[in-house]
């Protein structure tokens, strides 16, 4: 089992300063690396989860807008799709839309996250998915834990 370097990075947000922490073993995963697609528009936030699913040996896929999303969707398909639920151009819950449309298959892929915690169309439309949600500020932890559910309802 490798271990990681005991560090964090902090992402400074306009209110509040987040820290993810990276300090946890981590075991290297068997067999083909899954594909993920990784939706961000945030660089600094987007470089550490991107850092993190390589170390996971995931093959990954990161853009900054839904738009650009929806133009790797369509080149090929993923194991996982990651997504902010705001950004410019097309938000999470448009992408998610969009993307089901014209690969129905993909609708258990999703993991979203976001800092808007008390938004009721954004609750809404989670509860209407049955979505899996992350909340920011979130333990890198937290996203195996929920990358490891994903998988395992594809089973």
């Amino acid at each position: 089992m490798r271990q990681r370097p005991r560090a964090s990075y902090p992402v400074s947000y306009p209110v509040e300063s987040v820290t993810l922490d990276i300090d946890e073993e981590v075991a290297p995963l068997r067999g083909p690396a899954r594909r993920v697609l990784l939706l961000e528009d945030r660089d600094d936030f987007r470089e550490v989860l991107h850092d993190h699913l390589v170390f996971r040996s995931y093959g990954v896929t990161s853009v900054r807008s839904g738009a650009e999303g929806l133009r790797q969707i369509m080149k090929g398909a993923f194991d996982l799709i990651i997504c902010d639920m705001m950004m410019p151009q097309v938000g999470g819950e448009m992408f998610y839309w969009a993307v089901t449309r014209a690969r129905p298959a993909t609708a258990r892929r999703f993991i979203f996250f976001t800092g808007h915690q008390n938004n009721p169309a954004m609750e809404f439309f989670f509860r209407r998915v049955n979505a899996t949600v992350l909340i920011k500020p979130f333990k890198l932890a937290a996203l195996d834990f929920a990358i490891d559910g994903v998988l395992l309802k594809l089973r």
